[in-house]
């Protein structure tokens, strides 16, 4: 275990230990105001199991869910860009909204199901923010309450180094989230309030778990074994490489669409796979 290094909430796991705290919600929703422009006057913490309705489909847990007012917030940590991104993350909010429409008993838009990706990897010099919603090709929108948020964490990364003071202030909610604890610690105080402050904290005892760096050190492990697999069927080309590679990310329950996507197996092959003894 290495006791020595430090997670930022870059990681999903640190972020999850560090906002997603029901006794104070208070750096989560600060977080929020800043990202939605918004302000909040009440947010609730919610579970992040997605239901999928179907027996036959595992459930999806998400990094973050979060009702505040007449939102409902999904929040994804993407610690980088790969292509199946932005399809898995789209599932979640499509899952999300299915859900908000069974409940009641009318169709309606006054509820705004939000996705929020706090992205690394799209490179500083594109937008820090971009909203995505559902319409036609002349700009025409379908659902108001459809929405998605495309956070450039890469952009904030860079102006931490900048020297426009007034930008790295008005946005420390979001550039504090990848500051490693050399950083935090040398923060100036004309930087921080209370809410940069509690998370100095809250980070700090969570790095300081014994707990928290076992299982990320676990995670990390079984993350590289999964790419070296990956890689050796990859390099092989062999069907029977991939199968057998395909078991033995069955064997650690990494996702079926995530296997598919790594061996290029059909989800009905795993599952197949999964049947076998």
């Amino acid at each position: 275990m290495d006791s020595d290094k430090f997670y930022t909430c870059k990681s999903d796991r640190a972020f999850k230990e560090v906002f997603l705290k029901k006794n104070d919600s208070e750096p989560l929703q600060a977080l929020l105001e800043l990202i939605l422009e918004i302000k909040i006057d009440y947010l609730e913490i919610k579970k992040t199991e997605l239901l999928s309705g179907n027996v036959n489909i595992k459930d999806k847990r998400v990094d973050a869910v979060v009702y505040a007012g007449n939102k409902k917030i999904d929040i994804e940590i993407n610690s980088q860009d790969k292509d199946y991104v932005k399809p898995r993350n789209t599932a979640y909010i499509c899952n999300m909204y299915q859900s908000h429409t069974l409940v009641g008993e009318l169709y309606d838009e006054k509820t705004d199901i939000v996705l929020v990706n706090l992205t690394w990897g799209l490179g500083s010099k594109e937008s820090k923010k971009t909203k995505y919603m559902i319409m036609s090709e002349d700009g025409k929108q379908y659902v108001k309450n459809f929405i998605i948020y495309e956070i450039n964490m890469d952009y904030f990364d860079k102006l931490w180094y900048s020297k426009n003071e007034e930008e790295i202030k008005k946005n420390m909610y979001l550039i504090m989230l990848n500051l490693d604890k050399k950083e935090l610690e040398a923060m100036p105080k004309d930087k921080r309030d209370k809410i940069v402050d509690k998370y100095i904290t809250n980070v700090t005892i969570v790095n300081d778990n014994p707990e928290f760096q076992k299982y990320m050190s676990e995670e990390e492990d079984k993350r590289k074994i999964q790419n070296s697999l990956i890689s050796e069927a990859k390099n092989e080309g062999i069907s029977q490489g991939v199968k057998q590679t395909a078991k033995n990310l069955l064997s650690m329950n990494m996702p079926i669409e995530d296997i598919s996507k790594a061996t290029g197996l059909s989800t009905e092959e795993i599952n197949k796979l999964k049947n076998e003894k």
